[in-house]
């Protein structure tokens, strides 16, 4: 029993409940359909959510990170690995900024797939300084709060902007596609 407390940490279980939730929301979107742009973000959300979900059911940014430590440590870079931690957190920001630049762009007029993207863009990119591990940003990510952390509420706020924007969105295309069906009949005079 001992080993499933060390395996699920409260900080963990709300990690695997924001990413089912958000995964959850993705599928929902994904079934209720709408237009295809609608439905293919609901996919591309949903499928990188599955990644996340699966990283963190098995820790795999830390592992992944314990590669890198351990190819620092064999090259003898350890302790200078901070000034390459930096250029990759300061590439991984350039990456964000530009993806959201091309999301705000790319999906005018569409409040809930911007919101689901820019939690998605966040999440990522908190993922990014998981595994690159600046100890500077991982005493703000790990700071405890009771039994938490609190990397786990900017995963609760991330799902939530993912989860919330892919269902409103998918409701809205579902509206639109609906009252166009409408306009087509009152036009036509079927209705």
């Amino acid at each position: 029993m001992c080993w499933v407390a060390e395996i699920l940490t409260p900080t963990r279980t709300v990690g695997l409940i924001a990413c089912s939730f958000a995964l959850i929301s993705c599928v929902i979107a994904w079934e209720r359909g709408g237009t295809g742009r609608r439905r293919n973000l609901a996919a591309l959300l949903g499928g990188v959510e599955a990644a996340l979900l699966l990283d963190m059911a098995l820790n795999l940014r830390w592992r992944l990170h314990d590669v890198f430590v351990h190819q620092a440590l064999a090259l003898k870079l350890y302790n200078g690995r901070s000034g390459p931690q930096l250029a990759a957190l300061g590439f991984a920001g350039l990456v964000a900024a530009i993806a959201i630049g091309g999301a705000l762009t790319r999906l005018r007029g569409r409040v809930g797939a911007r919101l689901a993207v820019f939690g998605m863009i966040v999440w990522l990119g908190c993922w990014c300084a998981e595994v690159v591990s600046l100890h500077a940003i991982d005493a703000v990510l790990y700071e405890p709060i009771n039994k938490f952390k609190l990397v786990c509420l900017v995963w609760v706020a991330c799902s939530s902007m993912i989860g919330l924007g892919v269902l409103l969105d998918s409701r809205l295309g579902h509206n639109a596609d609906h009252l166009g069906e409408n306009s087509k009949e009152i036009l036509s005079g079927t209705l």
